[in-house]
């Protein structure tokens, strides 16, 4: 989604351990971009740094954002269905042995949930609200 970000209209974007180019998380890439909200695993080797990087880039380029790392979770730690958690199966069973650390992480994702909940909160109006930034009888669509 971050790379989706920009020019695309979206009000707000949320990046969960996402990967992208290196060249997505520069400031010159992100200028104009929505609202992030993102969050990574500080156990996932595969995105080591990113989130650090995309706090820098987001910051450059003025982006509104919230970004957090999560030192005891590993990629994937918002995945709470089946089979997934302490005895994950098929193919998570295989990634969670090539990635120590990734699945489920029960306090990270409750984190994360609340903190993309209330910045879509922040960000999203319903259509026809007047807010602000709007003009009586236009919807936030523009109509």
């Amino acid at each position: 989604m971050l790379p989706a970000s920009t020019g695309r209209g979206f009000d707000v974007s949320s990046v969960n351990y996402g990967a992208a180019s290196k060249s997505a998380y520069t400031a010159g890439s992100l200028t104009g971009a929505c609202p992030i909200v993102a969050s990574y695993g500080g156990k996932d080797p595969s995105l080591r740094g990113r989130a650090a990087r995309l706090e820098k880039a987001l910051t450059a380029a003025g982006v509104e954002h919230d970004v957090k790392e999560y030192p005891q979770a590993g990629h994937g730690f918002l995945n709470d269905h089946e089979g997934t958690g302490s005895k994950p199966s098929g193919l998570f069973g295989v990634l969670a042995r090539l990635m120590p650390g990734a699945g489920y992480n029960e306090a990270a994702a409750d984190d994360a949930r609340l903190r993309i909940l209330a910045f879509f909160g922040a960000h999203l109006r319903p259509p026809g609200k007047v807010g602000p930034d709007s003009q009586p009888g236009h919807d936030s669509a523009g109509s």
